[in-house]
């Protein structure tokens, strides 16, 4: 009768061998290393999409409510900026909107190149806000500059990926330019 070399082998180098075979947690510990770079990664591309979607909800909520004014419905209505908030908030979806979030700047200016002149943020870099309404935006063929800043929260600034602009919020900027419409 023949032996195998299996049960020739001697005992602890039979265990020896079928320790280094076993690999049965190593799934578990690379998947631990490499868990959280990938998860951070994963919120920071979700959230970076949501941000790009809701800032075009934004440009569409602000075309739509300066609507009202480069028609002149806004002159008959007696619009401030608090009504013009109002209006981008129906704009955009009920859970996106928050006034508080909200400045506007709306502001009549003598040509489409001065609009360069017009800043919402102070010497430090700090956001005013305070929103302004100029009655003068309402004047059939003036040239009126509105433009909006929300203050998106950022759920990545607390995992500190500093995707932030300011703090914990971005400030998503919607601007637009236009000619009111000859309505008087």
């Amino acid at each position: 009768m023949r032996l195998s070399k299996r049960n020739t082998m001697p005992r602890f180098r039979r265990r020896f061998f079928s320790i280094r075979k076993d690999e049965s947690g190593a799934t578990a510990i690379e998947f631990s290393l490499v868990a959280i770079p990938f998860f951070l990664l994963l919120f920071g591309i979700v959230e970076v999409g949501l941000i790009h979607m809701v800032n075009r909800m934004l440009d569409n909520a602000v075309i739509e409510a300066s609507r009202m004014i480069r028609t002149g419905q806004a002159q008959t209505s007696g619009f401030g900026a608090d009504d013009f908030e109002g209006e981008i908030c129906n704009a955009l979806p009920a859970f996106l909107c928050s006034t508080e979030r909200i400045v506007v700047v709306v502001d009549n200016i003598a040509s489409f190149s001065a609009t360069s002149d017009i800043n919402m943020y102070d010497g430090d870099g700090n956001l005013v806000e305070d929103s302004s309404y100029v009655d003068d935006a309402n004047k059939s063929g003036a040239i009126v500059f509105v433009s909006v800043v929300y203050r998106w929260p950022m759920i990545t600034s607390l995992l500190s990926l500093n995707l932030a602009d300011h703090g914990t919020e971005r400030h998503l900027t919607s601007t637009l330019v236009f000619r009111n419409e000859p309505w008087e």
